[in-house]
């Protein structure tokens, strides 16, 4: 039982791990880029967000009220409609839903970000 909870555990963690390394790579599509200009600033933008949501999961961790970003992670799914940081924030959830152990709501977490971010390469790829 413990062996396939680390399993799964393990499985998941390398999936969101390589779907963290492609977030930022899907943020500036061609039809974002204004020169160039844009894109950069954007990756910014973006970086900045991630940034200051990994510095506030480690100050929760730290104080052990990781559970209290749950809400965060989902006030921050709310505002944005950038794909980098959705895919991040998603992935994020999931790995904190993991920490009790919660594989059904991480899974449902990571599936939802999928959809979406399905929906979003449709989107590109039918664009003319």
């Amino acid at each position: 039982m413990i062996m396939k909870q680390l399993t799964q555990t393990l499985f998941l963690a390398s999936i969101l791990a390589t779907g963290a390394c492609s977030a930022f790579a899907q943020s500036t599509l061609p039809s974002d880029l204004d020169d160039g200009h844009a894109g950069r600033e954007s990756f910014a933008q973006g970086f900045a967000v991630i940034n200051d949501l990994q510095h506030l999961q480690r100050l929760y961790d730290l104080n052990g009220r990781e559970s209290e970003m749950r809400e965060i992670y989902h006030d921050v799914l709310l505002k944005t409609q950038v794909p980098a940081i959705r895919q991040y924030v998603y992935e994020a959830l999931a790995r904190n839903l993991l920490r009790p152990a919660n594989v059904d709501e991480a899974i449902t977490t990571i599936r939802t970000s999928l959809n979406e971010d399905l929906s979003t390469l449709a989107k590109y790829r039918s664009a003319p």
